[in-house]
């Protein structure tokens, strides 16, 4: 299925994701990104929020592994120390601006 801005949505597959952040929808509250298409046969638990790290600069402790409900993504259902926190993204909340920088930034590579 194509949209009419031409970009394909039958093909999206978690596995290939350029970029896993949260992010707040203001973007889309203010009409500054709009909604291009929606996804054939969408299933949600094809997408499920994936792990994030938390790391505390000021105390000198292992990584945490942060998992959040798919339920209620503002709920933290799991927050354990690792050793290995690399393959992870920050559990941190982005604003859309910084979202637009991040894929820019990937999408020129």
């Amino acid at each position: 299925m194509e949209s009419d801005t031409g970009i394909r949505f039958d093909d999206l597959n978690p596995a290939r994701a350029l970029l896993r952040i949260q992010f707040a929808d203001l973007g889309l509250n203010n009409k500054e990104w709009r909604i291009v298409g929606r996804v054939p046969d969408w299933n949600r638990s094809e997408w499920p929020i994936p792990d994030f790290v938390r790391r505390d600069p000021l105390v000198q402790r292992k990584p945490r592994l942060i998992r959040y409900s798919d339920k209620d993504p503002s709920q933290v259902e799991i927050e354990i120390p690792i050793a290995d926190d690399t393959a992870l993204e920050p559990d941190r909340l982005s604003g859309y601006g910084a979202v637009e920088i991040k894929l820019a930034k990937i999408l020129r590579k």
